[in-house]
């Protein structure tokens, strides 16, 4: 077995333990009874006893000189600092603690990783060193100004016209916000593949989704302001999609 596919064997198997194998019931009794429910010892049990499998299933295939004892400590340490990691997350809620929880037991497995593999650290280095290229810092500083960056431009933008009066039916605020930054992130993506097409697809989509809602209301102002919103987000997403095509070593063919 690779190097590489004991790291993705080593994901898989958390993915599976974390995910498919722990039933939402658990979650709910750790979120209520903390260190103290018994569903979080049986989740520890079940992600060592896969992780020592596939620890074992590893040494036999590899041939390495970690020791016996050194897998099964190591599938324990997997075990335990993910039990104490669910036990703190188990005390606050939120996707910003879910994405740390998961962050955290990720980099268990690659510390793990690290130590069982010689080529680990050189192909973490390499791949740092290859996501610092500049077309990638470029990349990634596009799609972050597609999030909150664009989103307030558009704001002060709109602030220029009177909103319409809100009222129930229109949904909340921070529903639109997300619903404008994943469109901008889609149609960005979209664009970079040359799949042309799915931008049409995506501009359609939502064009019929608002036009039922604009002739329900019969409301010319807030026709205008949603119509200019829309024109400004995509407008943004087409300049930030142009200057990416002008300075990034690919085109929208789609060879990265």
């Amino acid at each position: 077995m690779s190097d590489s596919s004991l790291l993705l064997s080593l994901v898989l198997v958390h993915i599976l333990a974390d995910f498919f194998l722990q039933p939402t019931a658990w979650v709910q009794a750790r979120a209520e009874r903390h260190w103290r429910c018994s569903q979080l010892y049986f989740h520890g049990l079940i992600h060592f006893g896969l992780n020592l499998l596939l620890l074992i299933l590893w040494y036999r295939l590899s041939w390495s000189a970690v020791s016996v004892i050194s897998v099964f400590s190591l599938a324990l340490l997997i075990a335990v600092s993910h039990l104490l990691i669910d036990v703190a997350k188990s005390y606050f809620t939120g996707l910003r603690y879910f994405v740390l929880d998961q962050l955290l037991h990720v980099l268990i497995i690659m510390l793990v990783w690290l130590y069982l593999t010689d080529t680990g650290y050189p192909a973490l280095l390499n791949l740092a060193t290859g996501l610092l290229r500049a077309e990638h810092l470029l990349l990634l500083l596009a799609y972050l100004l597609l999030m909150k960056p664009a989103s307030v431009v558009i704001s002060l933008v709109l602030t220029k016209i009177s909103a319409p009066a809100t009222n129930a039916k229109q949904g909340s605020p921070a529903a639109g916000h997300l619903i404008g930054i994943a469109e901008r992130l889609l149609i960005l993506t979209l664009i970079l593949a040359g799949q042309y097409s799915g931008v049409g697809l995506v501009v359609a989509a939502k064009s019929v989704l608002r036009y039922n809602d604009l002739r329900d209301s019969h409301d010319r102002a807030l026709t205008e302001y949603i119509l200019l919103g829309s024109l400004l987000s995509f407008g943004f997403t087409l300049l930030i999609a142009i200057i990416l095509l002008k300075f990034l070593p690919f085109r929208a063919a789609g060879s990265w």
